[in-house]
This record gives C-alpha cells, structure tokens and sequence, in this order.
C-alpha cells in the first residue's frame, strides 16, 4: 500500500502507470487528484486496478484509491463523514481471514482543527467493530520534537487512545517555513 499527494493525476497518469507496473503495489491512495466529472474513468484506468474516485474539481482536491481488481472489497458509506476529505473507507476481505478496513484522508494546512474530531468519531466507529485499520493520508502537521504544533498533538491524542502506530518517522517534505 501506498499514498501519493499528486497535484492533478491526469497529469500524471503515464508516470503512475508506470509506477504500478513497476511495482508490487496492491492499493495506492492518490490525494490531489484533481478530478471532475469531465474526466472519464478510461482517461485513468490503469489495467489490472479497479479505480475509486472520490472527485472534488481540476483545480485542487479529490481523490481516488486505485485497487488491483483481484482485490475483494466493499465501500463503507456508513463510516463516512461530509466534513472530511476522505476518498472512501474500504473494508477488505481476504480469504480465510478477518476484514480489515482502510480509510484515506487529506487535511489542508489551513483546515480547522474540529476536523480531527470527525476523524476520531471514524476511527471510533471502526474500533468499536474491533478491525483492522489501516489509515493513509497527508494529515499536514508539524510533528517535529523541537518545534510540534496543535495539530500534532491532537493527532498523537487520537492516536494514543486507539493504540495506533505512526509508520513514518521523518518529514516528507520540508520547507522554508519549517526550517528555523
């Protein structure tokens, strides 16, 4: 599984398709997608991957899961929340095992911080059906010890009470604003 923020994936798509050729790659979230309705669903298709668009306009957000089509799957519009920039909540059903859910989010830098609240009530919700949950996105926060903002608390909180695990430990992208 991977998530990529991309700034227009018809823009990108012949990198992208080369990148799932290349790769093992079974889920890849896209945020940024910039998808509206004038982009057909062929003008994306990648073979060998279902696509899950989630269209927002060409100018800024949206986004879409692309899934290999061997995957069994199923959207949970239940767990959904209109405030949140979520692409889809999937619930995945592999053979002879338990279902395990993934959810995508993108956060602006400039959203509201009642925003994890409503990340919390999914998280909640998918932890009160005592799944798996496996969370991508770009949550667009300063989580360095040096210097760690609200936001970054607020996230670790959520985290914390779940018994949730950040994977990446390092920036993934570093700017001028954040460098003293």
């Amino acid at each position: 599984m991977a998530c990529l923020n991309i700034a227009s994936l018809p823009k990108h798509i012949d990198e992208i398709r080369i990148l799932l050729s290349d790769t093992r790659l079974y889920i890849l979230a896209i945020n940024k997608a910039r998808l509206n309705d004038i982009v057909s669903d062929d003008e994306v298709t990648i073979r060998g991957y279902n696509i899950i668009r989630k269209d927002r306009n060409r100018n800024r957000g949206g986004g879409c899961i692309y899934m290999r089509t061997n995957i069994n799957y199923t959207i949970r519009n239940d767990l959904k929340f209109k405030k949140l920039e979520s692409r889809d909540i999937i619930e995945i059903q592999k053979p002879s095992s338990k279902p395990f859910v993934i959810t995508t989010w993108y956060r602006t830098p400039d959203s509201p911080s009642e925003l994890f609240q409503y990340f919390e009530n999914v998280i909640g919700k998918v932890d009160t059906e005592n799944t798996e949950h496996i969370i991508l996105g770009d949550f667009n926060f300063n989580c360095n010890f040096d210097s760690r903002d609200d936001n970054c608390n607020e996230i670790l909180n959520i985290a914390d009470i779940y018994n949730l695990t950040q994977l990446i430990d390092f920036p993934t992208r570093v700017n001028s604003k954040a460098v003293p």
